[in-house]
C-alpha cells in the first residue's frame, strides 16, 4: 500500500483538533447556559464598575451623630515675655556696626557678654573729652593762683597804704604853731591823701576776694560743661558692649534694611531689636490663621498640638485670643492672616525651643445630634443633586434623592431625604447613577 502523502496527515491532524474543541464549548454552554458563557468571555475584559454605582462595602443604618471638623492652622513658638535688646542711641552718630554677636540659639547666662559695637569713634571722641576736662582742670588751677598773685598784691599794696598813712599821721599832729602856714597845709593834706589811698587798697582787696569765688566758679563751668561731655561719652562706650540681663537663649532679630536677621558687620540704627532673650517658662504657641478659618475658632477652644522637629510627642493647649485685624505674618511676607495665641497644658523645656514650628488641630463641632452618614454613602447625579442608595443588597438598592447640611471630615448631615433607621449602601460618588 502506498503511504498516505504528508499533506493529508496535517489536514486530518487539524481536523480533529477542531472537532474536539467545538466538543468542549457544547458542553460548556450545556452546563452553564448562555449567561455562564457570557461571564467566561467577559472574564478577559477590564473589569467595569456596576451600573447603579454600588461600591463594595456594607450597608449601614442611618442615625444621628455630631458633625466635628478639623481646623488644621500652623504656628510657631514664642515667649510671651521676653527682652529685646536694641541697638543704642548714641548722640554722636546716627547708627552703629556691629561687631560681635553670641551664636544663635546659645543659652546664656545673666552677665554674659552677648553683644558688642564698634566703639572706635567714640574712643577718640573720649580721648578728646579727657583732653578738654585736663584744660579746664588747669585754666581752674591758673585762676587761683592768678587771682592769689592779685590778693598778694593788694596786701602789700595796703601795707604800704597803711605805712604811708601812719608817717601822715606823724606829720599831721604836729602844731600849726610851730609849722610855716603852707608846710602845715601841706602835711594835712597829705595826711587825707594817705587816708584815702587806705581806704582805696582795702576796698581793692575786698572786691577781689569777694570775687575769687564768682571768677573761680566761671571757670569751672568750663570743667563741669567738659565732665559732663566725658561722662556723655563715657555712657555711650557702655552701650557698646551689652551683656545678657537675664538667663535665656539668643535669638536674632530681624534686619529690615536687608530683609534677613542681623549678622556681623550690619549698621543697626538706633532703638532696633538686633536680639532678643525670651523668658523660656512663659513659651505660648502663635498660631496663623487665615479668614477662612477665623470664623470656626473662638477663645477658650482647646487643641492638639505636635511639633514638626518631635513627631512623637503631642500636646494639648487652649486658645486664649484672637487677633480682629489682619496683619502680615512676616516682614518679607505679603499674606495678611490672624493671630491665635495658644496655651501650652504643660511645657517640655527639653525639646521646647522658640521659633520652633507647630502644628495645630483644632477640633469644631457643626452640628449635634443630627442626621448624618459618611461620606462614601453618598452620591452626585448628573443633575448636580445629591443622592443615597437605600437598601441592604445592591439588587433591591434604590436612588433617592436627599438634601444635605454641613460637612465634616467623615460626616455630612442629612437634611432630608432619609430617616432614623433606613439601610444605605455606599455609593461611588465619581460615577453617575442609572435609574
Amino acid at each position: 500500500m502506498r503511504k498516505p502523502s504528508r499533506w493529508w496527515v496535517q489536514t486530518t491532524f487539524v481536523l480533529a483538533v477542531t472537532l474536539t474543541l467545538g466538543l468542549g464549548i457544547q458542553c460548556i454552554a450545556g452546563d452553564t447556559g448562555m449567561e455562564g458563557l457570557a461571564d467566561a468571555q467577559t472574564s478577559s475584559q477590564p473589569t467595569q464598575a456596576p451600573a447603579s454605582g454600588v461600591q463594595r462595602g456594607e450597608a449601614i443604618t442611618v442615625s444621628t451623630n455630631d458633625i466635628q471638623r478639623s481646623i488644621l492652622v500652623t504656628g510657631e513658638l514664642k515667649a510671651s515675655t521676653a527682652r529685646d535688646i536694641i541697638a543704642p542711641r548714641v548722640r554722636s552718630q546716627f547708627g552703629t556696626s556691629i561687631t560681635f554677636m553670641a551664636l544663635e540659639g546659645t543659652a546664656v547666662k545673666k552677665g554674659d557678654r552677648i553683644l558688642e559695637f564698634d566703639a572706635t569713634t567714640l574712643v577718640s571722641q573720649k580721648a578728646e573729652a579727657e583732653r578738654v576736662l585736663d584744660e579746664a582742670k588747669l585754666k581752674i588751677e591758673k585762676t587761683r593762683a592768678d587771682l592769689e598773685v592779685q590778693r598778694a598784691d593788694l596786701l602789700i599794696a595796703l601795707s604800704a597804704a597803711d605805712a604811708n598813712l601812719k608817717v601822715a599821721q606823724l606829720y599831721g599832729k604836729i602844731e600849726k604853731a610851730l609849722l610855716p602856714a603852707n608846710t602845715w597845709q601841706k602835711y594835712q593834706l597829705d595826711l587825707a591823701k594817705a587816708q584815702l589811698a587806705k581806704q582805696r587798697a582795702q576796698e581793692q582787696l575786698a572786691n577781689l576776694v569777694n570775687s575769687i569765688p564768682a571768677q573761680v566758679a566761671l571757670v569751672e563751668v568750663s570743667k563741669a560743661q567738659a565732665e559732663v561731655g566725658l561722662r556723655k561719652i563715657e555712657g555711650d562706650l557702655a552701650q557698646m558692649s551689652i551683656d545678657a540681663p537675664q538667663d535665656g537663649i539668643i535669638i536674632y532679630g530681624d534686619n529690615w534694611a536687608s530683609s534677613r536677621k542681623f549678622q556681623v558687620g550690619d549698621n543697626a540704627f538706633p532703638g532696633m531689636p538686633v536680639m532678643t532673650i525670651p523668658d523660656l517658662s512663659t513659651i505660648q504657641v502663635v498660631a496663623y490663621v487665615y479668614d477662612t478659618e477665623l470664623r470656626f475658632l473662638s477663645p477658650n477652644m482647646t487643641c492638639n498640638l505636635g511639633l514638626d522637629s518631635v513627631p512623637e510627642r503631642s500636646y494639648r493647649g487652649r486658645i486664649i485670643s484672637l487677633t480682629s485685624v489682619a496683619n502680615r505674618k512676616g516682614f518679607a511676607s505679603q499674606h495678611k492672616v490672624f493671630r491665635a495665641v495658644i496655651d501650652l497644658d504643660r511645657l517640655d523645656s527639653d525639646v521646647m525651643k522658640p521659633g520652633m514650628t507647630v502644628k495645630v488641630e483644632v477640633p469644631v463641632s457643626l452640628a449635634s445630634g443630627v442626621i448624618s452618614v459618611p461620606r462614601e454613602y453618598i452620591g452626585v447625579d448628573p443633575s448636580g443633586g445629591y443622592y443615597v442608595l437605600k437598601g441592604a443588597e445592591s439588587k433591591s438598592a434604590s436612588a433617592q434623592a436627599i438634601q444635605v447640611g454641613v460637612y465634616g471630615d467623615r460626616l455630612v448631615q442629612i437634611s432630608s431625604g432619609v430617616n432614623v433607621g433606613d439601610r444605605l449602601l455606599p455609593v461611588q460618588k465619581s460615577q453617575e447613577l442609572n435609574k
